[in-house]
């Protein structure tokens, strides 16, 4: 998956906040299994994939066209700390 920025984060956790809440950890695993798998798709074709953007979470979480929450939100808050921790995790490799 290409480098996140804040960006990548609040775009995903908006879309996070949008799930049901049982479904809301699948869905953030989702996401990033599938913006890894795009960027994989973009470096060795050269272009982007068509159904999950360019390799960034935030293209693929822009794809789902979610609702932006209020930045105070609780729903937000929370599945902006449950991405934050995928991506940390995955970053340590856990």
């Amino acid at each position: 998956m290409r480098r996140c920025l804040i960006g990548d984060i609040w775009a995903a956790a908006a879309c996070v906040a949008a799930c049901p809440e049982p479904q809301r950890d699948a869905f953030a695993r989702l996401l990033i299994t599938q913006a890894d798998a795009a960027h994989r798709y973009a470096k060795r074709l050269g272009r982007a994939h068509p159904a999950w953007g360019n390799g960034s979470l935030m293209a693929r979480a822009l794809l789902a066209r979610a609702p932006q929450p209020a930045a105070t939100d609780a729903s937000f808050l929370t599945a902006l700390g449950l991405v934050a921790h995928l991506l940390a995790a995955r970053k340590s490799g856990l």
